[in-house]
């Protein structure tokens, strides 16, 4: 732009190019099309570095996380998909929309993601736990832009019903359930396992979770508070 001038073109998809985002340090660009490939370039050989494939559906959107180490894909199957561009390797696979997925937002964190579908609903995904944690109902017809603030604690979203909502975020409430997570690791219990950590996963259910020792005092939290 302070040139005024074009400077390359990015030449390996064979169909519509949907979505393409810079790394955090502006070192690499992620994009993604309708021939069913995501792909990774690096900016200073113009070069396809990295491709990731799907079978099934395409991706909507891509972005990368706020450290760079890995992106997630908004699947036109229903999916929602994780990649740790490191090892080039699937880390986290969510099926939780009823329709296909729009956009998805990264908390400034790095440990919740935000979802839109064209199902009409947005969801918010742990990444820690590796686990859909909300889902809210706002527009009518399909939400197809969803963004965290730069703080992390509001985040906006645009439908088809023509409106943009903004909401806001409850994370700051969460942090008493990292003291818990602190006080437990004292007692040699296993920590959440963080995304640079974790190695790829099976889809995840989401049900028939069984409750541990962390949920009991989330829960003993919850009353004593309640109780005030």
């Amino acid at each position: 732009m302070y040139r005024q001038r074009f400077l390359y073109s990015l030449y390996r998809h064979t169909h519509w190019v949907r979505c393409a985002k810079f790394s955090p340090d502006g070192r690499l660009i992620v994009s993604c099309s309708e021939d069913k490939t995501i792909k990774i370039w690096d900016t200073t050989n113009k070069q396809c570095v990295n491709n990731f494939s799907d079978s099934v559906g395409f991706a909507n959107f891509v972005g990368f996380n706020p450290t760079g180490t890995c992106i997630a894909s908004a699947g036109s199957d229903h999916t929602v998909k994780i990649w740790d561009i490191r090892v080039n390797k699937l880390l986290q696979h969510y099926q939780v929309h009823s329709g296909g997925v729009n956009c998805v937002s990264f908390h400034p964190s790095g440990n919740y993601l935000i979802t839109a579908s064209s199902d009409g609903t947005l969801k918010i995904l742990d990444l820690l736990e590796g686990r859909l944690i909300y889902t809210l109902q706002g527009h009518t017809g399909p939400v197809f832009t969803v963004s965290f603030s730069k703080g992390g604690d509001l985040f906006s979203s645009g439908g088809a019903d023509a409106q943009v909502l903004l909401w806001r975020t409850n994370f700051d409430g969460l942090n008493c359930k990292d003291i818990i997570k602190r006080n437990l690791k004292r007692l040699h219990f296993d920590s959440s396992p963080h995304l640079v950590d974790i190695y790829p996963r099976t889809p995840h259910p989401h049900e028939g979770k069984m409750e541990t020792v962390e949920d009991f005092f989330l829960h003993l939290l919850r009353l004593i508070q309640s109780l005030r």
